[in-house]
């Protein structure tokens, strides 16, 4: 009889001796299931990231700014140019909302700001921050 194959895997890593605690604590942490969640999002969910990026858009702390500037240009890339490398400072499960953001604008062919009441007005404000 043939044993069921192993539901582990073994590998190497090479990294930084000072990236050991980082590596560590991703590990422990469940950030990539939070992500994954968001990754599979259906419309409604989206939406939902939408209202969650506009959220931290509006606050004055941290990654805003790349909230901001990321719907900001979703709405109108012509006066605001977002740099997307910016996106590589959000933690995985931030990233993904702001993809779904994308895939929702995406999949409907809609403008973000027609997903939500005062869309015109909140992402104007946006964009004056």
């Amino acid at each position: 009889m043939l044993s069921a194959p192993s539901k582990m895997a073994t590998f190497s890593l090479t990294i930084e001796e000072g990236e050991r605690s980082k590596l560590m604590a991703f590990m422990s942490s469940d950030s990539w299931e939070r992500a994954e969640n968001v990754r599979h999002a259906t419309i409604q969910e989206c939406t939902k990231s939408l209202e969650h990026c506009v959220r931290w858009a509006e606050r004055d702390c941290g990654n805003s700014r790349v909230f901001a500037q990321f719907l900001a240009s979703l709405y109108n890339g012509y006066r605001v140019k977002a740099d997307v490398s910016d996106i590589e400072t959000l933690d995985p499960e931030n990233f993904e909302y702001l993809m779904n953001v994308l895939r929702l604008c995406y999949m409907t062919q809609r403008e973000p700001h027609t997903f939500i009441d005062n869309g015109s007005e909140v992402f104007e404000w946006i964009i004056r921050l």
